[in-house]
């Protein structure tokens, strides 16, 4: 049997189209960490969003979640809260140099005599830099005041009262009491200039022109003032959104929400921390991971190259990483609260999948 010019054709066609058929059914990285979710190789991860160049181009959602339903995000909400402050000092509200118990008189004042309490300024704050003798990092031995703050009925007065154990600015250590009292102080100063409160100052300047209206943010025990420390609920899509606000140098929206200045300061480490997300990744050097405004700070060693990321940290594995260098924000939510091991999966799926395939297209 003879083929024809036409039936030659034909066949080259066919086999074309078989071809380019199989090339597109070869699984991206994305998908391949979205399969070992599945076995439970990575457990109780309820969310994975990739973003790149502004766009949306992997999601994937797990168990009772789906893309509308909002999640806890625990501490993940100090790096939103942290925004919120930035937006006040942008809007001349407040300084970063401004010391905190003058502003906080107006609510409460510390019980306890200490020099070195008032020399507590609005950066220290930010930076997890008080002074406070508090630390509730994974695996310290404390103090740790996160009941009192969270669930305490006198929640500012609790977290004035925290005793000191060095000069503020000399060194880092988490504390919820320093998030809360960073709301306090942009409560205080919206006070003062006779403005609106904190959640409506929030939901005017940074969730309504963010597009963000599926959200919950919590107040004290008391109902007196913001959570700032935690507890927010937020839909996964809108938590990227604070990712591409970084990204974009404060733009979103074709609105500038902050200044470049101080996206900066979020985008400039400043201290170091006493512990690694990255420790568990079989690494040649291990990052040290260091913190400014309330954000991370954490370099991926892949392929001979360090990949710096800027990211929240909440309970339970809720992060948003900011990846500059190919203009990348990745989003993951979940459900590993108090298992500090299992909330760094993310990091893992992070070095082995993301972000091997992020840079493949880039």
């Amino acid at each position: 049997m003879t083929l024809t010019k036409q039936g030659c054709l034909l066949l080259i066609l066919v086999g074309a189209f078989l071809s380019s058929g199989l090339q597109a059914k070869e699984p991206s990285l994305f998908d391949v960490a979205h399969q070992k979710m599945k076995p439970n190789v990575y457990t109780n991860i309820d969310s994975m969003l990739v973003y790149q160049n502004n766009k949306l181009i992997s999601q994937h959602y797990y168990g009772r979640f789906n893309s509308n339903t909002t999640h806890r995000t625990h501490s993940t909400f100090k790096s939103i809260n942290a925004l919120i402050t930035l937006l006040a000092i942008d809007q001349g509200l407040l300084r970063r140099d401004e010391f905190a118990l003058p502003l906080l008189s107006r609510f409460a004042k510390p019980t306890r005599t200490d020099r070195r309490r008032q020399q507590i300024r609005v950066k220290h704050l930010l930076n997890m830099t008080s002074g406070l003798a508090c630390d509730e990092a994974p695996g310290s031995n404390g103090p740790n005041h996160e009941f009192g703050v969270d669930e305490g009925q006198t929640p500012l007065q609790y977290s004035l009262d925290i005793p000191m154990s060095s000069e503020p600015g000399e060194q880092w250590q988490y504390c919820s009491a320093n998030s809360f009292l960073l709301a306090a102080s942009v409560s205080a100063a919206l006070a003062r200039a006779d403005r609106e409160n904190i959640f409506e100052f929030a939901d005017k300047y940074l969730m309504q022109p963010s597009e963000i209206n599926s959200y919950r943010l919590t107040k004290s025990a008391n109902g007196k003032f913001l959570n700032g420390q935690g507890n927010s609920h937020f839909i996964p899509n809108d938590l990227a959104k604070f990712g591409l606000l970084l990204l974009n140098q404060g733009m979103l929206n074709n609105q500038r929400l902050l200044s470049k200045s101080s996206i900066e300061s979020i985008l400039t480490p400043v201290m170091p921390i006493n512990w690694s997300f990255t420790s568990n990744l079989k690494l040649v050097q291990q990052p040290v991971t260091k913190y400014s405004n309330q954000w991370y700070h954490t370099n991926f060693e892949l392929n001979s190259k360090s990949i710096a990321t800027i990211h929240s940290w909440g309970n339970g594995g809720q992060y948003i990483f900011v990846i500059p260098s190919i203009d990348a924000v990745v989003v993951f939510t979940g459900s590993n609260q108090g298992d500090f091991l299992k909330q760094q999966q993310p990091f893992d799926i992070m070095h082995k999948y993301i972000l091997p395939q992020l840079l493949s297209k880039s």
